[in-house]
């Protein structure tokens, strides 16, 4: 019998373009330094944490109509994430370009998310067609409100939100009385009840019908709750190396737990783990280069 947990993940996948000035950034003028690109998005980081996992990993995400799509299904072949129900857009693969100065702080950054902002409707709906045998399904803030709707009253499967930011996380206010799960860090926490204090947040959510909340604290560990526990798991000791992507490794730690229906209190320290160790990770990379 084959105990591999299955996930279906919803959301964005794109190309990263990261340029780090040399010096000081200068607007308008044409700087020495690093350019370097990487896939990226939500959705996609975090089926690439899931099969890093051991999970068989199903990314339904929009494609564009470029060279750059077929980089990008090549590095998910390469991952072991499936993308055969992915649908095709007729717009440029989903961009991100940003510039950083000397001292690691966003200059500018441009997105060209169009074909993410046609994932939506009938072409959406049709790619669900035939998709079975999953054990959860995690969602992410980049898709619209209508989507994330549309998905949320279709999907007969457990849900899992990614808020992704404090600006997109309203969107998921219309589907919480779907969700078994969301994984929100403490600004979207705050922006998505309009709470302060990380208590009162997860209560609201529970209120709406939220059956399990995860409340990312960064270096201060994570906060969860049902509608029967609550708790905090202390951050284990990290490395000095960048949090970028340990949030998504987080999400895609509480989406298998999940799946594998661990109650609330062993999800949440899988999540903690998988962040955990994808920092441990970053670091040993770094240490190599």
């Amino acid at each position: 019998m084959n105990s591999r947990a299955a996930l279906l993940v919803i959301g964005g996948m794109n190309l990263d373009i990261l340029g780090h000035a040399g010096g000081a950034f200068v607007p308008g003028d044409s700087l020495p330094g690093t350019i370097t690109s990487r896939p990226g998005g939500v959705g996609r980081n975090i089926a690439q944490q899931l099969a890093s996992l051991g999970a068989r990993v199903e990314l339904l995400c929009p494609l564009g109509n470029d060279q750059t799509a077929g980089v990008l299904q090549a590095d998910c072949q390469a991952r072991g994430i499936g993308l055969s129900h992915a649908v095709q857009t007729d717009f440029p693969s989903p961009t991100y370009l940003a510039i950083h100065g000397a001292d690691g702080d966003m200059a500018a950054a441009i997105n060209d998310m169009r074909a993410m902002d046609a994932f939506s409707g009938p072409a959406l709906m049709a790619a669900l067609s035939g998709l079975s045998g999953f054990d959860a399904c995690v969602l992410d803030a980049n898709l619209s409100e209508q989507a994330l709707l549309d998905l949320a009253s279709t999907l007969n499967l457990p849900l899992i939100a990614d808020p992704v930011s404090a600006a997109k996380c309203r969107r998921l206010l219309p589907i919480l009385p779907h969700l078994q799960a969301i994984k929100p860090n403490l600004m979207e926490a705050q922006a998505l009840t309009g709470q302060d204090s990380v208590e009162d947040a997860a209560r609201f959510l529970l209120e709406q019908g939220v059956r399990q909340v995860f409340v990312s604290l960064g270096r201060e560990g994570l906060y969860f709750a049902d509608r029967h526990n609550t708790g905090h798991l202390s951050a284990p000791p990290q490395p000095a190396v960048s949090q970028t992507g340990a949030g998504d490794a987080m999400t895609a730690g509480l989406a298998l737990a999940l799946a594998r229906k661990l109650p609330t209190a062993l999800s949440a320290q899988a999540g903690i783990a998988a962040a955990a160790d994808f920092l441990r990770t970053q670091h040993t990379t770094t240490e190599k280069m």
